[in-house]
């Protein structure tokens, strides 16, 4: 008993002493990694604020991209309404074009006219100046034809032959007069004509000029906005890629977060396994101090047995048993409705649920009376550990002792599987005293 008492303080002692020099460098591991995810956090939400001042400028080159736009399809409309201004400029110079072809022949016609005309005024003036010349010769040679008492019929024939040659002669003015007032009417025509024309080719030179200037305008402008806008174009690819970029850099900072935090979920699961490990192993460690101090119990009985004094002899006490296998419980110990017979029948055990393959520990020391398979429980494996206590491991994928084996308490002696009358991986579990089953929940930290 004193022995007992030692080896408990013992590992009072060395427990703390083997959790607290890993536990501080498990705290600096943690508070580093942290620390980390609390940088690239930091680095994200300045890639953020980057990338928000890059969608700013996007957006307001964007906007002088449209204003550009705008103002180059105002000079499109104006040039458009300039256009439509010397089409008709155009059409009304052909019109002209085709008065001042009429107002020209018109004066040809004139200027032939006029041509005739002085050759029949030259013969007007000829026989007008013959006329004179005879009205002249007349007067001198008969200048007194009209005083002269002499033949009356005479005198009346002069007189007529006066009046004639005045009649014809102002016939022959008016002739002339006529002619000359219609070709200066043609000529004024012509003229009139030539000034609209004159003034329509200004108008359309005008407009042409006009047009020449707005072209060469638009042309420059348009040079200017073209490399405005490749500018602002390339700008805004240049800021989407840079956005890419930092949305990569972005992607990349939340990827080593997840990666630190898995590196921390795996040290936690490798730490919490650790603590497992090392709380199985005292627990273990535990266990088999006091099977050892059973089995002692055990032989100082067997040796009263054999040597008469039974009235010392005690009841030898169950083994502390270990947990067979880490899985859930999922059928306790008692009356059921089997699963695959469906009848209420005894269930002399507990079942864990498992995965196949999962280790099988043995749940106190012994030794393997029975390695074979049994009709329903499948790949059976008992253990018998002094004083009339056995446990039972059944459904087995795999054996991993033999028989007359001897096994310490934690050691792996077989392997979860589903054979006999199974359902699925599982392991059927038994604790039995002179073979009757008992209820492991009294004996085993379910």
């Amino acid at each position: 008993m004193l022995k007992v008492v030692r080896i408990v303080v013992l590992l009072a002692v060395l427990v703390p002493l083997v959790f607290s020099a890993p536990g501080a460098a498990q705290d600096d591991f943690f508070e580093e990694r942290q620390q980390q995810i609390e940088d690239k956090k930091r680095e994200i939400e300045e890639k953020r604020q980057e990338q928000l001042a890059l969608q700013r400028e996007s957006l307001f080159a964007i906007r002088e991209l449209d204003v550009t736009n705008a103002q180059i399809e105002e000079v499109d409309q104006h040039l458009n309404q300039v256009n439509s201004w010397i089409a008709a400029a155009e059409t009304r110079l052909r019109a002209l074009e085709l008065s001042r072809t009429a107002a020209e022949k018109r004066v040809a016609d004139a200027q032939e006219r006029a041509g005739d005309l002085e050759s029949e005024i030259a013969e007007i003036r000829f026989q007008l100046q013959d006329q004179v010349v005879a009205i002249y010769l007349d007067l001198v040679y008969e200048p007194n034809f009209l005083l002269e008492d002499g033949d009356p019929n005479r005198n009346a024939r002069r007189q007529f032959y006066v009046e004639e040659l005045g009649a014809d002669a102002q016939v022959l003015i008016d002739r002339l007069r006529r002619a000359f007032d219609d070709q200066q009417a043609s000529v004024q025509q012509a003229e009139q004509a030539q000034s609209e024309i004159g003034q329509a080719q200004t108008e359309i030179n005008d407009a042409l000029t006009e047009l020449a200037d707005l072209l060469e305008a638009q042309q420059r402008l348009q040079e200017e906005w073209n490399r405005k806008r490749e500018l602002l174009q390339a700008r805004i690819a240049l800021e989407a890629q840079e956005q890419a970029d930092i949305e990569g850099e972005i992607s990349g900072l939340q990827q080593n977060i997840e990666e630190i935090e898995d590196e921390i979920e795996r040290e936690r699961e490798r730490i919490r396994q650790e603590e497992e490990r090392r709380k199985r192993e005292a627990e273990l460690a535990r266990l088999a101090e006091l099977e050892r101090q059973r089995q002692e119990d055990l032989a100082r009985l067997a040796e009263q047995e054999r040597a008469g004094q039974f009235d010392d002899i005690q009841i030898p006490a169950p083994p502390e048993f270990f947990r067979p296998v880490e899985g859930e419980v999922v059928s306790g110990y008692g009356n059921r409705v089997h699963p695959i017979f469906g009848y209420v029948r005894f269930h002399a055990g507990v079942d864990f649920a498992n995965h196949m393959g999962d280790p099988i520990f043995a749940a106190a020391s012994g030794t393997v009376i029975q390695v074979k398979s049994r009709e329903g429980y499948g790949n059976t494996i008992i253990v018998d550990h002094g004083g009339g206590w056995t446990t039972l491991y059944a459904h087995l994928s795999q054996y991993n002792v033999s028989l007359n084996q001897q096994v310490e308490i934690g050691q792996t002696i077989g392997f979860v599987g589903s054979t006999g009358w199974s359902t699925g991986p599982h392991l059927h579990f038994e604790v039995r005293y002179r073979g009757s089953p008992r209820d492991p929940a009294k004996y085993v930290d379910l």
